[in-house]
């Protein structure tokens, strides 16, 4: 990877997660967990059973967490 490139990636997240909630830095952090897992899975443009699995596990602990921090929004009236 270009190392601007990395640069630049490294000072997105740091943006992103500097004026976050707790559940946002979360819902952040159960992203970038999913983007490891799909990138090291896909290193050999190959997805094996285990890294399926693996996937799916990161997928689904991603999706409890955004719905549980969208569940505890409160909208005023």
């Amino acid at each position: 990877m270009n190392p601007m490139k990395l640069i630049s990636l490294a000072i997105l997240f740091m943006q992103l997660n500097a004026g976050q909630t707790a559940e946002g830095k979360k819902i952040l952090k159960e992203a970038m967990d999913v983007v490891t897992v799909l990138g090291n899975a896909m290193k050999d443009k190959k997805i094996t059973m285990a890294e399926k699995k693996a996937l799916v596990k990161e997928l689904r602990e991603f999706t409890k967490t955004t719905i549980n921090a969208l569940d505890n929004i409160i909208i005023p009236e």
